[in-house]
Parts: structure tokens; C-alpha cells; sequence
């Protein structure tokens, strides 16, 4: 059935154009070349000027037979019953016979059902004029049994030969169309995902940025307090203002390369990190998913914005597995490792109840944003035992 679409829709390598161009001067050639080399009058219908410019006229018009096919059947089988007429002898051959074919052929096949039905008639009572001037034709009996055959036979046949192709390059076109459709839906359902998941990841590091700026407000208050009382004490507000503030600039770097909505009113409230992963483990366990959470490396804290990412990725991918693989069992693997934060969850459910990215809902699309942001990497498919993994790598010194 592909292959059959294919065809039906794969265009001459010359172009249609030129492809009906040199198929009407192969007919009319052949036409001539008969006309002119025949040794006997017998097969040539009247002088051989009439016959030659009667197939002229009945070949030369096909050049036009798919934007004009009605047009051309019309000049086609006029030539053909007129050459009759003015003869007084039927032509017969190939030279006639494939031109007909063409012509019923292209009529079914490029034009609508209304006009490729008054091209049929037209041609059977060109036919039947033919007929009538056949010599070897001698009763009406013979004539109606020879046009049974040759028309609705041959004739007939080409003409349902056009309509069925006609059908099978409509369908194969509606298929395309279908096709195009689904490919734009699915292309604007992704647009629409990342732009929602940006915007909320954007949310997100305003809030981020706006807890780190009051920290800084409290911070320097708390420092002016001490300049007076205990200088050197104030240090250690001090730095933790300048750390605060290389941390804010750097998120706000990094929220600029997302969308925000203004519509949103910020949150003062911080944002989870990775030290809330044991509340989120108890929620899920109370859901009914079983999460084994382990930690390795270092535990001292990290830029809030990559605790959030991380968090996020975590908190995703587990209800994930709540969702569509159920109840069950899942570990959470959090490494540290000098200038990169790995992240590891898997669960045991089947692989293929996961459904596809994007299919419900975006939380892989989320991830991938939350990793790119940073710069890191996302892998997520079927797990090496069985089950699902989701894998992240996020850089700890990555410029935005």
C-alpha cells in the first residue's frame, strides 16, 4: 500500500510537463511515420494530407491532457470521427487507438466526476460516428457489437484505470495533509511545553533570586549593627552578602534566557533544595511508591538555583513512576563529584508503561530544560535490569 502511495504520488523525472510534451510527439510521430511510409492506400483513410492532419490533430493536444483534459478529449475525438466524415473511411491502428486511450485515460483522471463523465459520453458518440464510416462494419449489429467492444472494453477500461489513480493520488494526498497536520500539532504541542516549562522555571529562579536578595538586606542590616559593637565579627555577615550576591547575579543571568510571567505575583518563600528530598521520599512513600534515597559525596550546600534544578529532576521523575508505572519500588541516587552533580533515579516498573515524552503531560520536557540551563546532560529510557532510569548530570561551575 506504501509503495503504491509512492508511486502514485512521485513525479517524471523530466516534470509532467515535459513528460506529456514528449508523449504527444511520440504518438504523433508514430502517426506520421505510419501515414507517410504505408505502401498501399488501403489503411489510410482519404488523401494522406486529410489522414496526416487528422492524427496531427487527434495526437499534438495531448501535450495539454492534464490541465485541459476535457478540452483535449474533446479535440482528440473530434479529429478522430471528423477524419471519418471527411474521408469517408474509418481510420484504424495504433495511431488511433492510443490516443483514445490517453485521452479517455487523462479525462478520469485529472478532471472532476461531472467533467470526466461528459468526456465519456462525448467520446462513445465520436466512436459510433467512427464506426458508422468502418467499411468492414456492415449492419447497425456489427456496429454496436464492435463499439461494445472496443469502447466499453477498451475505452471503459482506461477511463476506470483514470478514476482509480485519481482516488489513490486523492487519499495519498489527504494522507500527506493528515500527515502535515499531525506534524504541526505535535510541533506546537512541544513549542507550548517548553514555553510553559521555561516560564515556570523562571518562577522559579525570580524566587530563588528574590530569597537571596532578602537574605542580602538581612545580612548587611545585621553587619551595620556589629561595625560599631564587633568589627571582626561583621566579617562573617559580610561574606556571606558577597556570596549571595555572586549566586544572584549568576541565576539572574540565567533566568534572562527564560520566560517570565509578569502576571505571576513572586514568592518571598525559598525554593526546595536537595536537603528536602528525605520530606519528599516520605510523601511518595505515603502514595505507595517504596523509595530507597542515597547520597554520596560532599553535603555542603550548593548554588540554590542548581539544588532547585536538581530537586526538580527528582521530584519529577519519581512522580513519574508513580504515574505511570504504580505502586512499587524506586531508588534515588545523588552524587557529588568535583565540578558535577549526578543524579540517578530508577524504578522497577515496566518499561513500556512509561508513556512516551510529551505523550502526558511535560515532565521530561521540564527536565530537559531545567538540564540545559546549566549545561548539563539528560538521559532517560528503559533501565539496563528492567524498569525506567533517569539520569542527569548537572555542572557545579557552568556559566549560564
Amino acid at each position: 500500500m506504501a509503495g503504491a502511495k509512492a508511486w502514485l504520488t512521485r513525479r517524471s523525472p523530466l516534470g509532467p510537463v515535459w513528460f506529456d510534451v514528449v508523449l504527444a510527439g511520440v504518438l504523433a510521430v508514430y502517426a506520421q511515420v505510419d501515414v507517410w511510409t504505408e505502401l498501399t492506400d488501403e489503411r489510410v483513410p482519404g488523401p494522406r494530407l486529410v489522414a496526416a492532419l487528422g492524427l496531427l490533430l487527434a495526437t499534438a493536444p495531448l501535450a495539454w491532457r492534464r490541465s485541459r483534459p476535457l478540452a483535449v478529449l474533446c479535440v482528440v475525438m473530434a479529429a478522430i470521427a471528423a477524419e471519418a466524415a471527411v474521408a469517408g473511411k474509418a481510420p484504424v491502428g495504433g495511431e488511433i487507438l492510443f490516443p483514445t486511450l490517453v485521452a479517455l485515460y487523462s479525462v478520469a483522471a485529472y478532471a472532476d466526476r461531472r467533467r470526466a463523465l461528459a468526456g465519456l459520453g462525448l467520446a462513445w458518440a465520436a466512436t459510433l460516428v467512427h464506426g458508422a464510416h468502418d467499411p468492414a462494419i456492415l449492419s447497425v449489429g456489427e456496429l454496436l457489437l464492435v463499439d461494445l467492444f472496443f469502447f466499453w472494453f477498451l475505452g471503459g477500461g482506461s477511463w476506470l484505470a483514470g478514476r482509480y489513480v485519481r482516488g489513490r493520488r486523492r487519499d495519498a494526498s489527504d494522507f500527506e495533509r493528515r500527515a502535515a497536520d499531525l506534524k504541526r500539532e505535535r510541533e506546537e504541542t512541544a513549542r507550548e511545553a517548553v514555553a510553559e516549562e521555561r516560564a515556570r522555571i523562571a518562577r522559579e529562579l525570580h524566587d530563588v533570586i528574590a530569597h537571596g536578595v532578602s537574605l542580602m538586606g538581612v545580612q548587611a542590616a545585621a553587619a551595620e549593627l556589629m561595625l560599631d559593637v564587633d568589627p571582626e565579627r561583621a566579617r562573617e555577615p559580610l561574606r556571606s552578602v558577597q556570596d549571595a550576591s555572586r549566586e544572584a547575579i549568576a541565576e539572574l543571568r540565567r533566568l534572562l534566557g527564560v520566560l517570565r510571567d509578569a502576571g505571576d505575583e513572586p514568592s518571598r518563600l525559598p525554593q526546595p533544595r536537595l536537603a528536602e528530598l528525605d520530606s519528599l521520599v516520605e510523601q511518595l512513600a505515603a502514595a505507595g511508591l517504596d523509595v530507597e534515597l542515597t547520597r554520596e559525596g560532599p553535603r555542603t550546600p550548593l548554588p540554590a538555583g542548581i539544588e532547585l534544578s536538581a530537586y526538580r529532576i527528582v521530584q519529577e521523575a519519581l512522580t513519574n513512576a508513580l504515574k505511570h508505572a504504580g505502586p512499587g519500588h524506586a531508588s534515588v541516587l545523588v552524587r557529588r563529584h568535583p565540578g558535577v552533580l549526578e543524579i540517578e533515579v530508577v524504578d522497577d516498573g515496566a518499561a513500556d508503561a512509561h508513556a512516551p515524552p510529551g505523550a502526558n503531560g511535560h515532565g521530561l520536557v521540564g527536565m530537559r530544560e531545567r538540564v540545559a540551563l546549566y549545561g548539563g546532560t539528560l538521559e532517560a529510557g528503559p533501565g539496563a535490569a528492567g524498569g525506567y532510569a533517569v539520569r542527569a548530570r548537572l555542572p557545579l561551575e557552568a556559566e549560564p
